[in-house]
């Protein structure tokens, strides 16, 4: 193996735990396409829901993640950039605001007035882990995405603050560097997934990202290149799980394989002649259900969750603008007619949300949903590595050039 010749995302999940290797090669330019090397998917052990309740159970599912990341790629790596749950997340907004005295502004007066907007109390228990700015004013000139060269007296960025719970972080970094990796960053999750999955024209029209987990459901909102609203749902994949085993009478491992292999989030779309053969543990014999069944079940419980996230939506004041609708992802969303039900939900169009544009080597091996926010966690990786500005000719590098650059 090449030994520290890349970066890993490390997503630890409440149900799996995700690696993504990607190469970064010396003098790595920002418009390169991001070579992905390796990947490893393990269960997460040692979870408590979003939460890690076994720090020896979650740093073994670390290590086994990444070690299968490595093997694929055939080097190791050393740099691990880790995503943070939303639920143990905070936003807030702030604004910096720098006297420029009438000349251009520069660099060097961006980088003071970010410093400015930075300089906010963080609430207790908590760190900071972003200061997103999200866009300028000069003067009276506003919604400046690059203020840089522009004419004025007064500078103002208005700044995304994430915070992050403490023991949360400590917990995550812990486990990663007891796995034998160095945990470089931590990332709030759906703000990775974004950068994976989010065109920027959709963010500039108004978009929401949907990204059903295990554990829970989280929603980014964006219009204007700005995170307009950020807020996790207790709920996500797994209560679909358990409503399939208590509907069917099956174990949680054996409702788990059903809904994988024969899932989908539409009833109508079933057969009802369909029937599929179950173990039957609480009946005493094998039984043959359904499919139908199954679907409704499924159905019902995708319905609910959707409908919680539409109400979200709705009391924050952001559903009207969603122009380009709702982009769906993760591993909750990977079921056939998922995006026709969500239609139904939001009367919104929709999409599912599959990291691929900007991505060589591996790409088709991390091109699903449930890899989303890994892909994303090595895009954030490979920018903050590359030397100079991130402005990217490529699709996905557009992406990163016209708001990641803005986030450091």
């Amino acid at each position: 193996m090449i030994q520290g010749a890349g970066i890993v995302g490390v997503d630890v999940g409440s149900t799996k735990t995700c690696a993504v290797v990607a190469a970064v090669h010396p003098g790595r330019k920002p418009t390169d396409p991001l070579d992905i090397l390796g990947l490893g998917v393990t269960r997460s052990d040692g979870m408590n829901g979003p939460n890690i309740g076994n720090l020896e159970a979650a740093t073994r599912a670390v290590r086994t993640a990444v070690r299968q990341a490595e093997a694929t790629a055939g080097r190791e790596v050393e740099a691990a950039y880790v995503s943070v749950p939303s639920g143990s997340v905070r936003t807030s907004r702030s604004k910096g605001v720098l006297q420029v005295s009438g000349s251009e502004v520069t660099p060097a007066h961006v980088k003071r007035v970010q410093e400015v907007g930075r300089a906010v109390p963080i609430p207790p228990g908590h760190e900071l882990i972003h200061a997103l700015s999200q866009r300028y004013t000069v003067d009276h000139r506003d919604r400046i995405r690059d203020p840089v060269v522009m004419a004025g007296d007064r500078l103002e960025a208005d700044l995304c603050i994430v915070t992050a719970d403490v023991a949360v972080c400590h917990d995550l970094s812990k486990v990663v560097d007891r796995a034998g990796y160095r945990p470089d960053e931590l990332v709030m999750a759906p703000l990775a997934t974004a950068l994976a999955v989010l065109e920027d024209a959709e963010r500039e029209a108004g978009v929401a990202l949907v990204e059903i987990g295990g554990a829970t459901t989280d929603v980014l909102v964006y219009r204007g290149h700005c995170i307009r609203h950020a807020a996790t749902l207790p709920w996500g994949g797994s209560i679909v799980t358990r409503d399939v085993a208590r509907g069917l009478g099956v174990q949680e491992d054996e409702a788990a394989q059903l809904k994988e292999r024969h899932g989908g989030a539409l009833r109508e779309a079933a057969d009802s002649q369909e029937l599929l053969d179950i173990s039957g543990a609480r009946h005493g014999r094998a039984r043959r259900v359904s499919r139908e069944l199954l679907l409704h079940i499924i159905e019902q419980r995708l319905d609910e969750v959707l409908g919680l996230v539409y109400e979200e939506l709705e009391a924050s004041g952001t559903l009207r603008g969603l122009e380009a609708g709702i982009v769906l992802s993760g591993g909750g969303v990977s079921l056939a007619h998922m995006e026709d039900l969500a239609r139904s939900v939001f009367n919104l169009p929709v999409r599912t949300g599959i990291p691929s544009l900007g991505l060589t080597g591996m790409a088709e091996s991390v091109a699903r949903p449930s890899y989303s926010t890994a892909v994303g966690l090595v895009l954030y990786g490979a920018s903050r590595a590359s030397a100079g500005g991130l402005v990217g000719a490529t699709r996905a590098f557009t992406r990163v050039g016209g708001w990641l650059r803005e986030f450091f």
